[in-house]
């Protein structure tokens, strides 16, 4: 039977004294302000249900629902009732006694997805929900799809004891106990033992919050009504400080970092990308768009691309970044022979020929930033460089080398893509620093 049925049965057949007492505004002000609500059956409802109006000493009342399942009472607010001067939002009687039905069937629904503490079968789970999100995700922008699929994949369905949870069931301590695991298994990897950045996990909270959020709007009738909370509390976001900016390398590691990074890949792709990173400061997603014509070996210099971030609508110009002579030599390797338009930053693609043989196929360029974990955890480890090293100190370090060496604020940040405000809000103690140096020189001596 439908809630509308339902809704229709009890509106043709009011039950009891109690009814007629909270149906209309002017009958609930007559009533005397209580703790306990006023209540009234609901005729047609599963298990017991009930409409309560509680009233207050002064204001609007509100409406309760309550249903007893298998002996256990269950209660919950509906909403403000439409009384004399009730503000937006609030309910008429005939709205709330079909939002009290509704919600029932919201519990039984919660209480028949548990088969002996397992989930039932075809009931939306974390792993039906993160899909979805994947596959609208990839239909809006393949680029940020696939970067958002890569992350959910590699930390959320991996954990099969998570992935596997049912949403009727799902409690903000599944996601915390899930986030508390993530943590330990990375820092528990051979040759990639450092620990995920707060920011990083941020980040995929943030992806997996909207996954969550999307299933438990389509599933709504038959998930729990505290779902969205359970979902907001466990995914709140962790306290993320400048602590990443501190990962500074100093020339002799940042060279390390680069030999290291030729020596993990034979092919000598991922080296050339770090040896660009290191040179320009350059984002990921700005490398991975460079082209070969980009290279301008007789100005000795590289043509940087515009970021991607912000909301601009027209494109950036790319910015030149003045580099020393040692790195445009390492670049001619893949630049000769290239057309202009080609990308210069490409990495080789396999294909499989039998069941556990791979073999090169095409040269690709590099894709999201997540392809490069597993060179830079090992380029980490041949450089003995701080285990918890990231692939963005590079950046970090090119932009307070140019700090130290006197270079105007503006200037840095013109060719790091940025803002003053950024390098003057984050890198603000080096800036401090480079300033004091300069100072120090025009002092007066005696």
């Amino acid at each position: 039977m439908l809630i509308t049925d339902y809704l229709d049965i009890y509106v043709g057949r009011t039950v009891g004294r109690t009814a007629s007492e909270i149906d209309t505004p002017s009958k609930r002000g007559r009533l005397v302000a209580r703790k306990n609500p006023y209540w009234s059956g609901v005729s047609g409802g599963r298990g017991g249900v009930s409409l309560g109006y509680r009233k207050p000493t002064s204001g609007a009342g509100s409406w309760i629902g309550k249903v007893v399942i298998d002996g256990n009472r269950i209660e919950a607010r509906l909403g403000a009732a439409d009384d004399a001067g009730a503000g937006f939002g609030a309910i008429s009687y005939r709205a709330a006694v079909s939002a009290a039905l509704e919600w029932s069937l919201q519990q039984h629904a919660a209480i028949e997805a548990r088969v002996d503490g397992e989930t039932a079968s075809g009931g939306p789970t974390v792993r039906s929900a993160v899909e979805a999100y994947v596959t609208v995700r990839k239909a809006r922008s393949t680029r940020e799809g696939g970067n958002a699929g890569g992350r959910l994949t590699r930390h959320v369905l991996s954990d099969e004891d998570f992935a596997s949870t049912a949403l009727a069931r799902l409690r903000a301590s599944h996601i915390e106990d899930w986030r508390k695991r993530l943590s330990e298994s990375s820092e528990s990897e051979e040759g990639a033992a450092r620990a995920i950045a707060p920011a990083t996990i941020n980040r995929l909270m943030n992806d997996l919050r909207a996954a969550l959020n999307a299933a438990a709007e389509l599933h709504r009738r038959a998930l729990p009504p505290h779902l969205p909370a359970e979902i907001k509390v466990g995914t709140r976001a962790l306290a993320v400080t400048d602590d990443a900016r501190k990962q500074l390398l100093d020339d002799q590691q940042i060279r390390a970092a680069i030999e290291a990074a030729f020596k993990v890949d034979p092919d000598g792709d991922f080296g050339r990308l770090v040896l660009v990173a290191a040179a320009t400061g350059a984002r990921h997603s700005q490398l991975r768009s460079m082209l070969v014509g980009d290279v301008q070996e007789a100005n000795l210099r590289l043509m940087v691309p515009g970021s991607k971030k912000g909301r601009a609508a027209r494109a950036k110009p790319r910015v030149a970044v003045p580099v020393a002579q040692e790195v445009i030599d390492k670049l001619k390797g893949v630049v000769e022979g290239r057309a202009q338009d080609e990308h210069l930053l490409e990495r080789w693609a396999y294909r499989r020929v039998e069941r556990i043989k791979w073999v090169k196929d095409h040269r690709r360029p590099w894709g999201p930033a997540y392809e490069i974990d597993k060179f830079w955890a090992a380029t980490v480890a041949e450089a003995k460089l701080p285990a918890d090293t990231i692939f963005y100190a590079l950046r970090h370090s090119s932009v307070v080398r140019g700090l130290r060496l006197g270079l105007p604020v503006r200037l840095v940040a013109a060719t790091h893509d940025t803002s003053s405000e950024m390098i003057e809000r984050h890198y603000s103690a080096f800036i401090v620093d480079a300033t004091e140096e300069l100072s120090r020189r025009a002092a007066l001596t005696l």
